[in-house]
């Protein structure tokens, strides 16, 4: 009997859970990077999307009480939602086997989904969203706030771009590495090295068919040479999350958008860098109570182990 596929593993997988509104799938069970034996086992890592984070883990430790250490499952038994809801908003279990497979799954509301994806309060869902998934179970409202977010995402790639004669690969190494900045796994080396560049190279088809095929804020000459129509961009700018705006604003002060390209990129680094920062931080401290003492430090230090070895 043939084995099946990742892909119809993991709707079997969803079909165990309580009531989901959409789930995703991401990482490199999903997207190709080099760097990964082709036999060798990748953790499936799922992000859930949920009415009510609260009840769907109320309805779990029902019906698969199994899937969580002791620690993990007093604090989602007694758990209020506003700490639930905490840092990112996504609570993480580690370590769940279902058939072949290991799964790390996220649990998050749609709202708070939708409102990363629009506003980029945390951008820890918003720069998942951008790169390679799959979708296991769409939700239309949700995939229609994600192609704002990816909008977005390449407006500010393409600002961010500082390259004389930039290419298509630059400008989907810099959409890959906006998620990246004020990460805290890259300040303690727990995170490769190579990341990025192992990403946009690995999900070119992905980036080609989501951004490039998309647009018309440059084109692609044979070479793959990209060229640019820094009058449109700046136009884009008033489209980005208004936190993002603000920011930007603050910095250009009073100057012309075309002559204040420094002040830009700095007000969108800035912002950047501090809200994934301390939602990266939040995330790690909340990680303790929802897979474990074992389990949080444990992962941490796989991290860790295989960031340096790449390095």
């Amino acid at each position: 009997m043939q084995e099946k596929d990742i892909r119809t593993r993991i709707k079997d997988f969803i079909k165990i859970l309580p009531d989901t509104v959409s789930v995703k799938a991401y990482g490199s069970s999903i997207a190709y990077q080099s760097g990964y034996k082709a036999d060798e086992k990748k953790q499936v890592d799922l992000i859930v999307i949920v009415d009510d984070i609260k009840k769907f883990y109320e309805d779990n430790l029902k019906k698969n009480r199994e899937m969580y250490k002791f620690t993990p499952r007093m604090y989602f038994k007694h758990a209020k939602s506003s700490s639930l809801k905490k840092a990112a908003g996504i609570c993480y279990t580690t370590d769940i086997e279902y058939g072949p497979d290991t799964y790390k799954m996220g649990v998050i509301e749609k709202e708070d989904v939708i409102d990363d994806l629009l506003n980029w309060k945390t951008f820890y869902i918003a720069g998942r969203f951008q790169k390679e998934m799959f979708t296991a179970k769409e939700d239309s409202q949700i995939e229609k706030a994600n192609e704002i977010n990816k909008r977005n995402a390449l407006t500010v790639a393409l600002l961010l771009l500082d390259k004389e004669k930039p290419t298509l690969n630059d400008l989907y190494e810099k959409i890959c590495s906006l998620s990246y900045m004020g990460d805290s796994r890259k300040s303690f080396k727990a995170e490769d090295p190579n990341k990025i560049k192992k990403l946009a190279s690995g999900s070119k088809e992905h980036f080609d068919r989501e951004f490039t095929a998309k647009t018309d804020l440059y084109t692609v000459d044979k070479n793959e040479k990209i060229k640019i129509d820094h009058e449109k961009v700046l136009r884009m700018i008033d489209k980005l999350p208004i936190e993002l705006k603000i920011k930007i604003s603050d910095e250009v002060g009073d100057k012309r958008l075309s002559e204040a390209i420094v002040e830009i990129r700095k007000g969108i680094t800035d912002y950047l860098t501090t809200i994934i920062k301390k939602s990266s931080m939040g995330q790690t401290k909340k990680g303790i109570l929802t897979t474990g003492p074992k389990n949080s430090i444990g992962y941490a230090l796989a991290k860790l182990k295989k960031g340096r070895k790449k390095a």
